[in-house]
């Protein structure tokens, strides 16, 4: 029974050193346990960020390949829809979305600009509309975004390509143009990572369509008839985008076609000079060739 009481007023117990001590690791785990928690909130974060934006370039480059696709139907000799045809800076006539029930602008036609202002990384879409009948002046556009334009929107920011190029085309003749390319460099944390993503898209200018040229040879050739035949042959005929293109032959003595294909062999219904052309045809445009006199050998003929 003493034993027990004397167990009771006893003081033993932990010093402040090993108080202190294990305070010290505490705090020590603890803080290396929120710092991990810490970075591991500010990468998630940097990582949403950077799909925010990766999703914001992606709906510009989508933007601007609807806007592309859309582009304003060329004159049939000379395209003339892309204005401007830079590295960051491409102006185009478009078909605009809605048209007012007074305007003269009998297709609707808009310019756009997309643009890049590498101050900020910022990718602007621009917009002039108009109803007079004829196209007005293009804007003077030194700056990105520029003075003079209908409307001004920015579509992305986080463009991070510097002087590296947005857009590039299949020619640098701007009425040639038949291809753009665009590729952007997304960055929402430069220097830190994830490092930067980059977008890339390209559009054909269904549009863009330049007329054929029409232009064909041709030889008498001998039949088994009295009559000789006309070889005609088509082969010097193109199309500025290598587009398929079909082949009419005319006999301009008769005033009918008289046949089809890239070759084709005549049986002239006389012996005899008699005048012939040909018309070519792409997917929209046709051409027609100068007419030529050729012969067929007869009787009396000889070409």
């Amino acid at each position: 029974m003493s034993r027990s009481l004397d167990s009771l007023r006893r003081e033993d117990g932990m010093t402040l050193v090993e108080v202190l001590l294990a305070s010290v690791i505490m705090l020590i785990v603890l803080g290396a346990t929120l710092a991990t928690l810490n970075q591991f909130e500010r990468t998630v974060k940097t990582n949403e960020l950077q799909n925010d934006a990766q999703e914001e370039a992606r709906r510009g480059l989508d933007l601007m390949a609807r806007d592309l696709r859309n582009l304003a139907s060329p004159t049939p000799l000379l395209p003339e829809a892309v204005d401007r045809a830079e590295a960051q800076d491409v102006i185009f006539q478009s078909e605009g979305k809605d048209k007012p029930d007074a305007s003269l602008n009998a297709q609707n036609t808009t310019r756009v600009r997309y643009c890049l202002d590498p101050a900020t990384s910022s990718l602007y879409r621009q917009i002039q509309t108009w109803e007079t009948a004829a196209n007005p002046p293009m804007p003077v556009s030194a700056t990105c975004p520029g003075d003079g334009w209908t409307t001004t929107q920015l579509i992305s920011g986080h463009v991070v390509n510097g002087e590296r190029p947005v857009f590039t085309y299949n020619s640098g003749v701007r009425t040639e143009i038949t291809e753009v390319s665009s590729l952007v460099y997304v960055d929402s944390n430069p220097g830190i990572r994830p490092s930067e993503v980059d977008l890339q898209t390209t559009v054909f200018l269904r549009n863009q369509n330049r007329i054929p040229t029409a232009a064909f040879s041709w030889a008498s050739v001998p039949s088994a008839s009295d009559i000789g035949n006309i070889f005609l042959n088509a082969s010097a005929s193109t199309d500025p985008e290598e587009k398929a293109m079909t082949y009419e032959w005319w006999d301009a003595t008769l005033g009918v076609k008289v046949g089809e294909g890239i070759v084709y062999t005549y049986p002239a219904p006389a012996a005899g000079e008699r005048d012939i052309y040909l018309v070519v045809r792409d997917a929209t445009l046709e051409a027609t060739s100068p007419t030529q006199t050729v012969c067929a050998t007869g009787p009396g003929e000889t070409c």
